[in-house]
């Protein structure tokens, strides 16, 4: 007589969540509340702090204290709409739990961008016609013209604009975009340019417009150097901002996906009295 054994296996079934875009939607509602909540707050602290008689040293506070509350604005605001979604779909998947807070910082992030690149378009169509409306002003026969609105934009009142003015009491016309071409071959250092320029406009030989390039050598160097030290502290901040965006967007997605997480495994909590969808396996007998 033989015995015959029989292998009785079992097949774990899991009901498999699917993605919500309600519970999406209300979290980056919710996102969006807190972070102007919290943006509205930190402004406020701002101009609380700000001392008009130390006014550099609290500008300097401000804008680190900004960029640090920028970034803890992101991931506050991130976690608890991550957390809020996965509360909204009232499933204890925390694997779902953790795509819908993902899900949230992407659709934040597409809307922030989406709404800055709207509002620089706004204020670029604003800008043109004002721009274009707007010719330099006819300088006086007798008296030299002032800095061109261009120079003065780029350079402030510095080097720049020194050099621009000595330039343009050097023009027998006072002719403002030609002392911008001029300016724009010196800092070049195009000086036969420039000094075919000076010639050209002033009706004399090209010595002596090598001659007013020679005599202005030490405004151009310093207008050299000053555009070169703004160059490089205008990379340095865009590098700074750029560094601190990219910080808030990644420290803002591991938030709203670990929120969406912590947001399913406690969903028992929230929903203690409720009934909620339930992925815990229960076997079926074969």
């Amino acid at each position: 007589m033989v015995d015959v054994l029989v292998a009785e296996t079992s097949v774990m079934e899991s009901r498999v969540a699917a993605m919500s875009f309600r519970a999406i939607v209300a979290g980056w509602l919710v996102a969006t509340g807190i972070a102007v909540l919290l943006y509205v707050g930190g402004m406020a602290m701002g101009f609380s702090a700000f001392n008009a008689w130390n006014a550099h040293a609290s500008a300097k506070g401000i804008g680190i204290g900004t960029a640090i509350w920028m970034v803890l604005t992101w991931i506050v605001s991130l976690w608890l709409g991550g957390m809020f979604a996965s509360w909204y779909a009232a499933h204890d998947d925390r694997t779902i739990g953790s795509l819908h807070g993902a899900t949230v910082w992407g659709l934040s992030v597409s809307v922030a961008f989406l709404w800055l690149a709207l509002g620089l378009g706004a204020m670029h169509r604003e800008a043109a016609p004002m721009h274009a409306g707007m010719g330099p002003p006819p300088a006086d026969a007798g008296m030299p013209a002032g800095p061109a609105p261009g120079a003065l934009a780029a350079g402030g009142d510095g080097s720049l604009a020194v050099l621009q003015a000595d330039v343009q009491a050097r023009l027998t016309t006072h002719d403002r975009p030609t002392a911008d071409q001029i300016v724009a071959a010196l800092l070049a250092g195009n000086d036969n340019m420039a000094a075919n320029l000076f010639a050209a406009v002033n009706r004399t030989s090209a010595a002596d417009g090598a001659g007013i390039v020679a005599a202005i050598a030490a405004d151009t160097q310093a207008a050299q150097l000053d555009a070169k030290r703004r160059a490089d502290q205008l990379a340095h901040n865009a590098a700074t901002v750029l560094w601190i965006g990219f910080a808030s967007l990644l420290l803002g997605l591991l938030a709203a996906a670990l929120g969406g997480w912590v947001g399913a495994h406690h969903i028992g909590r929230i929903y203690h009295l409720r009934r909620f969808e339930n992925s815990a396996a229960r076997p079926l007998r074969r």
